[in-house]
């Protein structure tokens, strides 16, 4: 892996911490998709040390867990695109807690 790419990981991780969104920090760092966004926050993730792998899954499990709050709850939404939200929401959980 190179340095830019650790660098941008590790920026990743930072601006997620800060609350921006995948989308967000794919534009402020250049990446196509929200979805390299969300690899490169993973892959800094796990270059930390246990404890603070921890307190990062801790705080990306509370902001997911307000993702499906908001979509639970949102009047008028049709049911297909509940289920496509809470599908995806699964999806970067599933990802946030793989070794």
């Amino acid at each position: 892996m190179s340095a830019t790419t650790i660098e941008q990981d590790d920026k990743a991780l930072a601006l997620r911490r800060q609350g921006s969104s995948f989308a967000a920090i794919a534009r402020d760092l250049g990446f196509e998709r929200a979805s390299d966004a969300t690899r490169a926050f993973n892959r800094a993730l796990r270059t930390r040390p246990a404890k603070e792998q921890k307190e990062v899954r801790d705080e990306e499990n509370r902001r997911l867990d307000v993702l499906v709050q908001g979509v639970k709850s949102r009047e008028g939404l049709p049911a297909d695109d509940v289920e496509r939200k809470l599908r995806n929401i699964e999806r970067l959980r599933t990802q946030l807690m793989a070794s």
